[in-house]
């Protein structure tokens, strides 16, 4: 048996990795600042549940203590939680939101990594949830600049922690629906309806999408993969020139 720590499991993508991880055969520990979205979760799944604001170390620390408590081993976790955070103009936000942004985004990830490789033994995973945010300026200043720092982060832990068969990896979605989308567009409907236009691909990432990239990089078939960050976002990032532009009359432009 594997055991699994998830941060904002209460809905979206850390709800979908639960269900898909503990499909998959783990014990579950999960982890969300509101309980009453893991009731339910958990009585499907059969997991522990843990009140966790990810801001507070203290609380991410003995997080990570319950899943050794409960288990007796740590095997993954996945750094998930996360919000919009501080929205609009850079020289209208206040420092206070964009702070607070920062310890919600990526300070968690710091406190989950650094608990998480302790609490490890000579093996482990460690997974975040970045952003294509995080490789280009996708999104608010506060949650760019957040979503770059997991990735650095990400990087610069799989290098320490390879020696100890401990691999660090992140997963960087594009246009999913969840909570977070849908409080930009309005709708469910509004938000894919969004991503369709944007995607070069006619697909919009599900959660389950991103909890199977996750459990990708968990498993046998990620052993040799870490440092890295797997963009799953149907084409958005790296194919930003609409295929209509090469339909053109054949010939040499000089």
């Amino acid at each position: 048996m594997k055991v699994a720590v998830i941060t904002g499991a209460g809905s979206g993508i850390g709800e979908a990795t639960a269900r898909r991880f503990a499909a998959d055969g783990y014990a579950l520990v999960l982890a969300d600042l509101r309980t009453d979205r893991l009731s339910e979760l958990a009585k499907d799944l059969g997991a522990v549940i843990a009140a966790t604001d990810v801001s507070d170390e203290a609380q991410v620390a003995e997080l990570v203590a319950r899943a050794v408590s409960e288990y007796g081993q740590l095997d993954c976790m996945i750094n998930n939680a996360g919000i919009l955070g501080a929205v609009g103009p850079i020289g209208k936000m206040p420092a206070a939101d964009f702070k607070k942004t920062l310890a919600i985004m990526t300070d968690g990830v710091f406190y989950g990594t650094k608990h998480a490789s302790n609490a490890m033994g000579d093996s482990g995973v460690i997974l975040n949830t970045a952003s294509i945010a995080g490789i280009a300026g996708w999104s608010n200043h506060s949650y760019t600049a957040a979503k770059h720092a997991v990735v650095g982060l990400t990087r610069s832990a799989a290098c320490e922690l390879a020696p100890r068969n401990i691999r660090v990896n992140a997963v960087a979605p594009g246009n999913v629906v969840t909570q977070i989308t849908i409080g930009l567009y309005g709708t469910p409907e509004a938000a894919r309806d969004r991503a369709l236009s944007r995607n070069p691909l006619p697909h919009v990432c599900t959660p389950e999408d991103i909890a199977g990239t996750f459990a990708f990089l968990a498993g046998n078939d990620g052993r040799g993969i870490t440092g890295q960050v797997l963009v799953v976002d149907s084409g958005l990032s790296a194919l930003p020139v609409p295929a209509e532009y090469h339909i053109r009359t054949s010939g040499f432009v000089s």
